[in-house]
Formats: C-alpha cells, structure tokens, sequence
C-alpha cells in the first residue's frame, strides 16, 4: 500500500536561507510520519501531477510555501484540494490569521493531524482570492511596486512606489452597486473585506466573519491627499469607522465602474483595472489549520 502523500508548491524566490532550510525541515518531519512530500518549484510540472494522480490517489493537501500570493495561486490552481500553509513571504497574513507559525515541525505535525476549517472566498472575474481586495490608492501603490520589482519584497520597498503615487494618483471616483440595493455610491476609495487581516497590523473592518457568506464594504467618500492621510490616521487608530465620510455595508456582490480605468490589488497583488464585480463563494475554500 503506497503511502500517504503531499503537493509543496514552492515560491521560486524561497529557495535559499533560512526559507529553504524551513521546507527542508517540512520534508524531514513529513517522512517520519510516514507521509511522502513532493516538493516542486515549477508550478506547471506540480499541476499536471495532481491532474494524473489525484483521481487515484488524491495528496492529504497541497502546501503553499511562500507567502500570501503562493496561497491565492493554489486556491486558483486546486479548488478542490485542502492546502496546508508553511509561511515564508513578508506577511504572511493568512497563516498569521490561521495561527499557523513559521516552522516545518509545527505544519508538518498540522497536516499529520488534518484538522481543516471552511473559510469563505471571494471571485473577481475568474480570479479567486482569500483576504480582502481594494480599489484607489494603495492598489496603485501595489501596481507600481509590481511594475518595478525586483526580488523579493520587504516593507521598505514600497517606500519609492508610496511616494510616486502620491505626486501622480488622480482620485478618480468610483461608482460602487451591491446586490444588496439599488442605490449607486460614490467614493474614491473601496476595501473590500473577506478576512480581518490586513498588511502592517490595519484592520478596516473588524468584525468581517470569514464563513458568513458576505463581504464587508468600507468606502471613503473624500477625495485627495490630505483625506487620504486623515483616513490612515484614523485606521491606525480604530476610529475610521464612525467618520460620516466613511460608509460600511456588507453584499454578496459587490460591482464598482469608473469613468476611468483605476488599479485594483487582490491579497497585496496587483489585479487589473475597474470596472469590476466581486462575488463570496461561501465556505468553498478548505485549509489544514492547527488542532
């Protein structure tokens, strides 16, 4: 009888240091609890083995090993798979959120014990992703970081992209519809929330539930620099949402146009330009999480 076995998606930049000698020790711990990894750094070659084999013999999971956009490409890839974090990006939000530390011991005894949480997604198009998404001025943050790029990421890398969007970002208004209401909404700032977790401990909406089948919508109604920095001041703070410029509501679908295209990011990736509806798949995505 063939052992039990696991996919490792391995992010092509965490293959050195210290990230390396985490997978290294996954590997290690999988084995001696008789389960047999599989580690890949070509996501296509990983793919077309789970297409030959799953059918037969389906892995206990696929592990992400990397950061948060490893996690979002495996929930496109392997919708039906259950996936299994090992955190090696800047963030790592989501295994933050899930409990989940930064060693192969604690997800290799994680996935030996298989205990899995069902937790909302949401679809843009035909693109799925996990936390939360946002559309304005820290989506053109993200797409200039994106365009210039080189390596991997750390917070003072968003530093030049900061300050050249603020010198050129237009403020163009957004036209925001929800399932929810007829009325149309203007803003010049959307975040729409899946999961309470946010880069650089931000919180826009507390009490979002990751399994309530609806998404949280925060939007900023002023437009400009200095309103930009008000609202930052006030998310730092926990007080942004009893601004009378600040409007929350909660959808299962949520569509935004504007007279001009404006960034959009997804789970801190930069994600195309408006317009765009976004829609929760409720409890369609199944992680491994600690018992």
């Amino acid at each position: 009888m063939s052992l039990p076995w696991v996919a490792i998606q391995r992010n092509p930049i965490s293959g050195t240091g210290n990230r390396a000698s985490l997978i290294m020790d996954l590997i290690r711990q999988l084995k001696r609890k008789g389960i047999r990894p599989r580690l890949f750094s070509n996501r296509e070659r990983m793919q077309e083995l789970l297409k030959n084999q799953s059918t037969e013999t389906p892995p206990l999971c696929v592990v992400a090993a990397g950061g948060d956009g490893t996690v979002q490409d495996l929930i496109n890839r392997y919708p039906d798979q259950r996936i299994a974090i090992l955190p090696l990006g800047t963030e790592n939000l989501m295994a933050r959120y899930l409990g989940i530390q930064k060693s192969g011991t604690f997800v290799a005894n994680m996935i030996s014990q298989g205990a899995t949480r069902e937790i909302d997604l949401c679809q843009m198009q035909q693109q799925r992703f996990i936390l939360m998404a946002s559309v304005g001025f820290d989506a053109a943050v993200v797409a200039d970081l994106t365009e210039f790029r080189k390596g991997n990421i750390s917070h003072l890398s968003y530093l030049k992209p900061v300050w050249r969007t603020i010198r050129s970002y237009p403020y163009e208004p957004l036209l925001i519809t929800t399932d929810q209401s007829t009325d149309e909404i203007t803003a010049y700032h959307a975040i729409i929330v899946n999961i309470p977790a946010y880069g650089l401990n931000l919180n826009f909406s507390p009490t979002a539930n990751d399994e309530d089948g609806l998404l949280d919508v925060i939007l900023f109604k002023r437009k400009g620099l200095f309103s930009t920095l008000k609202y930052l001041y006030q998310i730092i703070r926990g007080t942004h949402l009893n601004s009378p410029d600040v409007q929350r509501i909660q959808a299962n679908r949520i569509q935004i146009r504007s007279a001009q295209p404006v960034p959009v990011q997804t789970d801190g990736d930069a994600s195309g330009l408006t317009p765009l509806e976004i829609r929760v798949l409720p409890r369609a995505g199944r992680f491994i999480v600690p018992c």
